[in-house]
């Protein structure tokens, strides 16, 4: 994935948001989020999965963690996709947004068609 890989965070015909690439690591791919109106909805949960994120790295409380994967579970139930260029991209993975920043994490080795 190159730096500059421009995504959009889709929720079946909404756009909520457009990630573009910063960083690929070995484990997550960082980028700027630009939300659209429509993520708006979404803020709170998004906010609150990194709150826990944060307080997580400090406190490794069971009833925490628990709290922490419930949040994760409900994002993935959105059924959210990250489209790139050529109708491909994801539809499994696992992602961050703090403010005007985001990182995500494919469950997939490759982009599928969309």
């Amino acid at each position: 994935m190159n730096p500059g890989a421009v995504y959009t965070l889709e929720r079946g015909a909404e756009v909520l948001g457009t990630l573009t690439v910063t960083d690929a690591g070995m484990f997550a791919v960082d980028a700027t989020f630009d939300p659209a109106p429509a993520f708006d909805p979404y803020r709170v949960l998004f906010d609150e999965d990194a709150r826990h994120a944060h307080l997580l790295v400090h406190d490794d409380d069971p009833a925490l963690l628990e709290q922490a994967g419930a949040i994760q579970e409900s994002l993935l139930a959105l059924n959210l996709v990250l489209r790139g260029d050529g109708n491909t991209g994801y539809r499994t993975f696992l992602i961050s947004i703090e403010g005007g920043s985001a990182s995500f994490r494919p469950l997939t080795p490759e982009e599928e068609p969309l």
